[in-house]
């Protein structure tokens, strides 16, 4: 098991084995419950960034 990580389960029945499928290439990975059969997907979603400057900054970014 990895350090502080929880193990998932099964939101329907509890059950903590799955089944691992592409779904859609590389975009989907599809979950199936080896219990109740149910299927969940797993989707990246794009990285955003924020950026906010302090009330006392100019609001400039300087790479040295």
């Amino acid at each position: 098991m990895m350090t502080g990580a929880k193990q998932m389960r099964c939101g329907g029945c509890g059950v903590d084995t799955f089944r691992l499928f592409t779904a859609e290439r590389t975009t989907r990975i599809a979950v199936e419950c080896m219990g109740c059969r149910s299927v969940s997907y797993i989707e990246p979603a794009p990285a955003t960034l924020k950026i906010e400057w302090d009330d006392n900054a100019d609001g400039k970014l300087t790479v040295f």
